[in-house]
């Protein structure tokens, strides 16, 4: 049984395959690495060959712009980024009986009440939010599969765009880094989200895949300072206002896992344990061979 990743030069998608194996056939777009396929996923042709030539029994959609902002200030392209390939894919999915899997978001919310479980009434506030929320829509009537996530770190291809590596990076050469206070998630650790995406991903429906810490953005910065080894004392708390975001955040925002875990048994480790791991990824992965 042969699964394909679209977009597994990134973040999510890396973990996927990792998680998957052998049995993963993995696609980039324009970051190059070895063992992936190259795949522009709104090229609908290129998509439906890639489709005939690995027929996975599960197609995994990972691939997408998540700058929240660019999407808010570009609202056409944003959608040609974010829902035309998407929809394609899921339509081509099902013409070939491939179970498919889309990576949603906690932003689909409006953060007046989270953490929030899958029953709970969506409500975007921007651009990015209401893409994410349509796409939802068209693969839960498809009857696929959504993960819905949020503010995942952990292990990816240079350069790391996560909040993590880039936090860790600035702290490192000592910047100042400033983190709003005001914004409530639950952290996710990448290999924690794909081992639980892979437990479901046949099971369609929504379910939520996220770390089990409910804490504020400045709090998780400190945090990761720490387990990093660099001055937690450069994070700087500002409120959300002040940083003048072209897009809105739900404030109380974050994900329960109640679902997951009652039907899968799979619980993801605490925060401060993720973060240590992933640390200890890093340190292998830049020492010397």
């Amino acid at each position: 049984m042969t699964a394909l990743v679209i977009g597994a030069s990134g973040l999510v998608g890396g973990a996927l395959c990792r998680a998957l194996g052998h049995t993963a056939v993995g696609t980039y777009r324009d970051r190059p690495i070895p063992g992936l396929i190259q795949l522009d996923a709104h090229d609908e042709a290129a998509l439906r060959r890639i489709l005939d030539d690995v027929d996975p029994s599960t197609v995994f959609f990972p691939a997408a712009e998540p700058n929240v902002d660019w999407c808010e200030l570009h609202p056409d392209d944003a959608y040609v980024a974010n829902v035309v390939p998407a929809i394609s894919a899921l339509a081509l999915s099902v013409s070939r009986r491939a179970a498919f899997v889309f990576f949603s978001s906690d932003y689909v919310f409006d953060g007046e009440a989270g953490p929030y479980d899958e029953e709970a009434r969506t409500r975007p506030l921007s651009v990015y939010a209401r893409h994410k929320r349509d796409v939802e829509e068209r693969v839960l009537e498809a009857g696929g599969t959504v993960v819905r996530t949020t503010t995942v770190f952990g292990s990816e291809q240079p350069p790391g765009k996560n909040f993590v590596v880039r936090l860790v990076t600035r702290l490192r050469v000592g910047d100042e880094v400033t983190v709003p206070f005001d914004q409530f998630s639950t952290p996710t650790w990448s290999d924690d989200l794909a081992r639980a995406t892979v437990a479901v991903a046949a099971r369609g429906g929504v379910w939520h895949a996220a770390g089990p810490d409910y804490l504020a953005r400045d709090a998780f910065a400190r945090l990761a300072a720490e387990v990093f080894g660099v001055d937690p004392g450069l994070v700087r708390p500002v409120s959300t206002a002040d940083l003048r975001q072209p897009a809105r955040r739900p404030l109380h925002a974050g994900l329960r896992t109640d679902k997951l875990e009652r039907e899968t048994g799979i619980r993801f480790v605490p925060l401060r344990v993720a973060l240590e791991r992933f640390r200890d990824q890093r340190s292998a992965a830049e020492s010397p061979a």
